[in-house]
């Protein structure tokens, strides 16, 4: 059971980190449209399977297991979207403010 719901924390965190990094190369190519989409999907993916993982667990381990799973899988999937997001907020501003001071920099035309 330790080695099936290493292998499934394993690839919730591979999920969300995907949509993460969909989002992060969004921003770093200024691409407008990405607005945590992708970070949102994968995270509802990824808390989704994570309620077939506790109904398998409590199949084969019993109630307990199922229990701490889906005691356990809300404030993880909550606190990945807080931090991540946060993250990618931070990078929005930076590459605004980089912008902003890029046409700051550029010569102006006088007519």
């Amino acid at each position: 059971m330790t080695l099936f719901l290493g292998i499934a924390g394993a690839l919730s965190l591979a999920i969300i980190l995907t949509g993460f990094f969909v989002d992060r190369a969004a921003i770093k190519g200024r691409v407008n449209g990405g607005n945590g989409l992708p970070i949102l999907v994968a995270v509802i993916v990824s808390f989704v399977l994570s309620l077939a993982v506790a109904g398998v667990a409590g199949i084969f381990g019993g109630w307990q297991p199922m229990g701490w799973i889906l005691l356990l899988t809300v404030p993880y999937h909550i606190g990945m979207i807080a931090v991540l997001a946060r993250r990618l907020q931070t990078l929005a501003t930076q590459a605004a403010e980089a912008d902003r001071k890029s046409r700051e920099a550029w010569p102006k035309r006088s007519p």
